[in-house]
């Protein structure tokens, strides 16, 4: 497998069903996706989760529209390029003929980045993980496997250099990602006070290393 920063790459990871959860499918983001993505951003637009590449000049949080998807998109692919931004689709990959969602649907995003900004990830001590699920595939376990998948994918492809831990943060008044990072293997680790301009709330920091 390429490592990141090098191209062409082509990365999958699987993961079997579980419970209500069908199995999932994470692999980078495609053009293909985009017309979900849009659709999903028009029934419930996230406040954070789904952002560009850092140097994108765009301030939302997700393709609201076919305009913005094409810089969004170009953001995610730069990110491989880099390795400085590694972002997967997660996708329903359930073969069955079960009921909704529908087999192959959109189903959330996962993102890693270094915690320091700037470099690729895994030349950094700390990296720093988040999620996004799509409306209609939450309560199913979703968040917390595909975060798990890309955390040991990322403890197993880019952790042999400096990186040793990666962060999960989110704001205190946010209980269901609270749930997420403990099922994920996340533990709770210290609160993160606010410090405006930067950010405005208290957060949880749950926080992973490597084994």
């Amino acid at each position: 497998m390429p490592a990141p920063g090098s191209m062409p790459f082509v990365i999958e990871l699987r993961v079997p069903a579980a419970g209500e959860r069908a199995a999932l499918l994470l692999r980078p983001w495609l053009a293909a996706d985009m017309p979900a993505l849009v659709t999903e951003m028009g029934r419930e637009y996230p406040a954070r989760g789904l952002w560009g590449h850092p140097e994108d000049p765009h301030d939302y949080t997700g393709p609201r529209d076919e305009q913005e998807a094409v810089p969004w998109l170009a953001g995610q692919d730069q990110g491989w390029r880099n390795g400085d931004w590694l972002t997967f689709a997660v996708l329903d990959a359930d073969m069955t003929d079960g009921p909704a969602p529908a087999r192959g649907s959109l189903a959330g995003h996962v993102a890693l980045k270094n915690r320091e900004a700037g470099g690729r990830v895994g030349e950094k001590e700390t990296a720093e993980i988040g999620f996004w699920t799509a409306t209609a595939h939450r309560g199913r376990g979703v968040a917390p496997a595909a975060v798990r998948a890309v955390t040991a994918w990322a403890f197993d492809t880019l952790g042999a250099g400096t990186m040793r831990q990666i962060m999960l943060v989110h704001d205190v008044d946010n209980p269901a990602s609270c749930r997420v990072a403990e099922k994920a293997g996340y533990p709770f680790s210290e609160l993160s006070p606010a410090r405006p301009p930067y950010w405005f709330t208290d957060g949880h920091i749950h926080l992973r290393t490597a084994e």
